[in-house]
């Protein structure tokens, strides 16, 4: 890119313009949405598809007064956010699928400890493997880390989610982790701008934030303390999600058949109905937290419909949630996706594969 569209982009990424829309890849749009959050301290590694969200938060920290780094690797680009959001401040780290295994073991003890300022894992995962070695879907990273996993549908979604997720960080008291797929954060959408955070924060550290010891890993309270801390935190995240505008389902009449579609999924579900006529006759659960499940929403589904059809990229986490629930819930509705062969089990899904899939 030429130098004087560099310093154009710069200028308009910064803008104060709360209303204004416009054209940005889904990257630049969970940049814009960190930018919107006031984020303070921003740090990567760079890895395709997710170069773009520090490459953009990069030209805009000069001008909004913010660090942005890139580290020498994954593992010290999560440290280094990580520290800056313990002392209270707003930060984000970014990565490509991959490079998530890198920072688990730093991962999954600060999960323990928690945060003070907003914490947001921005993660550009790569389905059909086009810039990786692999699949992964790290959604289960968030499952397994006991925090909310944010899916985007779309660029604007992907800005709002991001601003949204460091408020959540904030309010839970832990890491937040906003999951993007190649083709949103590759693609280029309509995103309107809102407007941009200043939040004066002097970075703190105090090791007994609330608890004693808080950051000490071996020390009083000690891990099993602090685990039964993270499990104390679920009751409130699960509640979060229930009211969240991301998660909707739509109930028209009385339909037989339903959709739960997560992320990028529900975009292309949404298209696939329209190309068969069916948005009327199909009742619909458009997801936005893989994890934890809007279990409400999710339970109202399963005792209105017959049989449901789950359209996720990646792999079925959010399938297997739902035959859990739907064992108590409706033992006898009929669900489909990828475990029984109906959506494919590896590469990328699209519309066209989930308008196949529907007219079965």
């Amino acid at each position: 890119m030429k130098v004087s569209k560099l310093i154009g982009f710069a200028d308009l990424i910064v803008e104060d313009a709360p209303g204004k829309r416009v054209l940005l890849m889904g990257n630049e749009a969970i940049a814009r949405g960190a930018i919107e959050a006031g984020v303070s301290v921003a740090a990567s590694y760079p890895g395709t598809p997710a170069s773009e969200i520090l490459e953009t938060l990069a030209l805009a920290a000069p001008k909004l007064g913010f660090h942005a780094e890139w580290s020498v690797n994954e593992k010290v680009a999560f440290e280094v956010a990580a520290g800056a959001a313990i002392t209270g401040v707003r930060a984000l780290t970014s990565m490509k699928n991959a490079g998530l295994n890198w920072v688990m073991d730093m991962f999954m003890t600060l999960v323990y400890g928690g945060v003070r300022g907003g914490f947001v894992i921005a993660v550009g995962d790569d389905p059909d493997a086009h810039y990786s070695s692999n699949e992964q879907d790290t959604r289960f990273a968030a499952f397994y880390g006991e925090i909310p996993c944010l899916e985007p549908a779309d660029s604007q979604e992907a800005k709002e989610m991001t601003r949204y997720a460091f408020e959540l960080s904030e309010r839970l008291e832990l890491p937040v982790l906003v999951r993007s797929v190649t083709r949103i954060s590759h693609a280029s959408g309509d995103v309107e701008f809102g407007k941009i955070e200043k939040p004066e924060r002097k970075p703190v550290f105090d090791r007994h934030w609330k608890l004693p010891w808080r950051w000490n890993v071996y020390g009083p309270p000690g891990p099993v303390e602090k685990h039964r801390w993270l499990h104390g935190q679920m009751p409130q995240i699960k509640k979060l999600v229930e009211t969240m505008p991301w998660n909707k389902l739509v109930l028209r009449g009385k339909p037989t058949f339903g959709i739960i579609a997560s992320g990028i999924g529900a975009s292309y579900a949404r298209e696939a109905l329209k190309m068969l006529g069916l948005e009327n006759k199909v009742a619909f659960l458009k997801l936005g937290t893989p994890t934890p499940l809007p279990e409400q929403l999710v339970e109202r589904m399963l005792k209105s419909v017959k049989s449901v059809l789950v359209v996720e990229e990646g792999e079925p986490l959010v399938e297997l949630q739902v035959r859990g629930l739907a064992k108590d819930v409706n033992p006898d509705v009929k669900l489909l996706g990828k475990l029984t062969g109906t959506m494919p089990p590896v590469g990328e899904i699209n519309t066209d594969i989930v308008a196949h899939a529907l007219a079965k």
